[in-house]
């Protein structure tokens, strides 16, 4: 064989090699699409729910009266900064200390009542006193029942609520139209012309009576009525100690016996008794003040005057416990209003673990708790429904101001160890949830039980198991036993 045919020879021989190797090489790497797979792993899975929001003021407190009666003298003014314990208004104590002076004289009467027992006979007239006084204290008992059962009717009905609500909804979407004509006609006609200025006033307005219309709403959602009830409750109580109190007296008397007139006398002191308490405690309350550090407002219920005018809580000012006369808020702390859509809102609770991250202070989170969950729903720009949740903003050692945007993950349960893949390996079709493992550089299709889900991850129940490879979705459309070649992580 000549020395350029060995040299032939030789080059196909390497090329048949190499044919082979890269043929074997292939094999072994799979042929196909290249696709990214996941690991199939146990890890702690937080279920959450985000809301876009914004800052607002912190913390407020609404100081009510000890008791129904009238304003003797106004210490602060509005919009004033008062330290919590600051006196805002003194009451006027007369009334009060008449039921108290009153309740004092009940008390010595039933004392004197107790030293006599034994002293005189019972008589005929004593019988018929006792009846009499048991009639009239059944009868105020059933009036101070009756006025607790019916606290309630002064409060806002569902109904009152609910228009209110329809109020505001409406002047929002008359403001959002007002306000898409204004930016129409600036577009036409140029931000300085006649149309276009007409318009933006017609905005203004309409905005002004959307805010109306939501402070409206916003005090009837807010109207507290416990410590009317509490109070009424009270009464109620007392006048049924009362009642008691005179049906032992009867009993006493009927009886004729020393001992059970002894006990029914001392039954009458200790409801009397109990009525100085009370009117004790309302004449020490007569004076409120302020519960927290803040800047109080007064008339905080926001009811006009009689001109109409900057609502005023002055001396003689009539108040009860149906709204509270100051308002007290903490303008230095500040919360964060969440925004939540109304189908996640029934999942959330107060106490809740949260973060907020705000627009001004990106790669910041604030860990915080949720604070309160609003009752009454508000209407957003695209017609959806949200409903405001506020998270608590302290300690975060940055400059938060009222206003800033942001937004909030609320952690609805935590799963320990649950068995996750990420989002993009789940397929569903038919209403079945199923993923592609890889095995072998092929497809295999594998129906799967889903659990929880987030925005990132879902838990699988079964169906796969620790340590599996599953295939993400792709540009290529997937289907059970395609070779698929693996992209390196």
């Amino acid at each position: 064989m000549s020395k350029r045919s060995k040299i032939i020879l030789a080059v196909v021989v390497l090329v048949v090699v190499v044919g082979a190797a890269a043929f074997f090489f292939v094999r072994s790497k799979g042929s196909g699409p290249e696709v990214k797979t996941a690991t199939v792993s146990q890890t702690d899975l937080g279920v959450t729910v985000s809301a876009s929001g914004k800052v607002a003021a912190g913390l407020r407190a609404d100081v009510y009266p000890a008791a129904a009666g009238t304003i003797d003298e106004v210490f602060v003014k509005d919009g004033q900064k008062v330290a919590a314990g600051d006196k805002l208004a003194s009451m006027n104590t007369g009334p009060l200390k008449l039921q108290l002076d009153q309740a004092k004289a009940g008390l010595a009467t039933a004392k004197a009542g107790l030293a006599n027992i034994g002293a005189t006979s019972v008589s005929s007239a004593d019988i018929a006193a006792a009846q009499a006084n048991v009639k009239a204290a059944k009868a105020l008992w059933g009036a101070a029942k009756s006025a607790a059962d019916n606290v309630d009717s002064a409060a806002p009905t569902t109904a009152q609520i609910n228009a209110a609500n329809a109020a505001t909804n409406a002047a929002l979407l008359a403001y959002n139209n007002a306000q898409t004509a204004y930016l129409a006609a600036s577009a036409v006609y140029g931000s300085t012309s006649p149309t276009t200025t007409a318009a933006a006033a017609a905005a203004a307005s309409a905005n002004a009576a959307y805010l109306g219309a939501q402070a409206s709403a916003e005090k009837l959602a807010s109207t507290n009525m416990t410590p009317a009830q509490k109070q009424a409750d009270a009464a109620a109580k007392q006048a049924y100690a009362g009642y008691k109190a005179a049906v032992a007296s009867l009993g006493k008397a009927q009886a004729a016996s020393p001992s059970t007139q002894r006990a029914a006398a001392q039954a009458a002191v200790v409801a009397a008794q109990q009525a100085v308490n009370v009117a004790k405690s309302t004449v020490d309350d007569s004076t409120m003040t302020a519960p927290i550090d803040g800047t109080v407002f007064l008339n905080a219920a926001g009811v006009p005057g009689a001109d109409g005018k900057t609502p005023v809580v002055s001396s003689g000012s009539a108040v009860s416990f149906a709204s509270a006369p100051f308002s007290v808020v903490d303008l230095n702390g500040s919360t964060f209003i969440a925004e939540v859509d109304e189908a996640d809102v029934d999942r959330l609770k107060v106490g809740m673990s949260a973060t907020v991250t705000l627009d001004s202070f990106p790669g910041k989170s604030i860990k915080t708790t949720v604070l309160r969950i609003s009752s009454a729903s508000q209407p957003t720009a695209t017609g959806g429904t949200i409903f405001p949740v506020e998270l608590a903003l302290q300690d975060t050692g940055k400059n938060i101001l009222i206003g800033m945007k942001g937004d909030a993950t609320i952690e609805v349960s935590s799963i320990k160890g649950a068995m996750t893949i990420p989002v993009e390996a789940l397929f569903n079709e038919n209403g079945k949830n199923f993923v592609y493992r890889v095995v072998s550089n092929k497809l295999v299709k594998a129906d799967i039980t889903v659990g929880a889900t987030t925005d990132t991850s879902v838990e699988v129940l079964s169906g796969l198991s620790d340590g599996d490879v599953v295939a993400l979705s792709g540009p290529t459309q997937y289907s059970d036993g395609l070779s698929v070649r693996v992209k390196a992580q």
